[in-house]
């Protein structure tokens, strides 16, 4: 009975998320007389009804660890702290000093705080819980199996950014996404192999998106500027050599273990 009941709740949430998936981000229903908020509500339903799903699942299939907060929380925060500052320098603060960016919809900010949480929520899961527990399963008999999870993960990672022409993005945009998503992709997967902590993930990715999308929601403006790129370049170089450093010793504990 239990297993039968199980089933009928999987059905129903697969299709409630379905359901939310197109009627409020690919067809978007009408719901706010503001175009804006309207867009970032739809989506905001739709990523919490998948989140949802993804939570029975995971419980459903004895993955449900993976929300549990771990004792070593602010410890493991404190190794990510050149991932954090990737994500930070992300927001334009020079821009909207220097006036070339302006924050026009300050009243959707809760909002947008919203949107960008389960954005990274949804994708941590899929990506960092599901999709790298099975590709370790698969190459972890294999020379490298850390190497090549983050390579192959880190490009399904990126390429999922392709549905974002199905919601009208320019082909430009979504290729520069394609790229920097593969980067981010690969400093996510060492941190949840280094820490053990995806919400370690979710945090990072939500402070990252939530510069990266400013403009398309509630901002105007250039954020690029001289400044931008250069703690972009520092910090990302900084980064990299911390992830890559990590990565290594990995390989190396894991011979040394077998």
């Amino acid at each position: 009975m239990a297993k039968y009941s199980r089933h009928i709740i999987t059905t129903a949430l697969f299709v409630f998320a379905a359901f939310c998936l197109f009627f409020f981000e690919l067809r978007p229903a009408k719901l706010l007389p503001d175009g804006v908020a309207n867009v970032l509500l739809g989506s905001v339903i739709s990523r919490l009804s998948l989140s949802v799903l993804f939570v029975w699942l995971l419980y459903i299939n004895g993955g449900i660890y993976y929300l549990h907060v771990k004792k070593t929380f602010f410890r493991d925060m404190l190794w990510c702290l050149p991932c954090f500052l990737v994500a930070v320098v992300n927001f334009p603060f020079s821009a909207l000093i220097s006036g070339t960016l302006v924050i026009n919809r300050m009243d959707l900010m809760p909002l947008y705080i919203i949107y960008v949480i389960l954005i990274a929520l949804l994708e941590e899961f899929i990506f960092r819980g599901f999709v790298i527990t099975l590709l370790y399963n698969f190459f972890k008999f294999k020379k490298y199996p850390y190497l090549l999870t983050t390579v192959v993960a880190s490009l399904f990672f990126s390429l999922a950014h392709l549905t974002n022409l199905l919601v009208g993005a320019d082909i430009v945009s979504v290729l520069l996404q394609i790229v920097y998503s593969f980067l981010i992709g690969a400093m996510l997967t060492v941190v949840l192999f280094k820490t053990r902590n995806i919400w370690m993930c979710v945090l990072i990715h939500a402070l990252f998106n939530f510069g990266g999308l400013l403009t398309s929601f509630i901002a105007i403006g250039n954020p690029w500027d001289l400044v931008f790129w250069i703690l972009t370049i520092v910090c990302g170089v900084l980064c990299a050599g911390h992830i890559i450093m990590a990565l290594i010793k990995l390989e190396k504990e894991k011979d040394y273990v077998s």
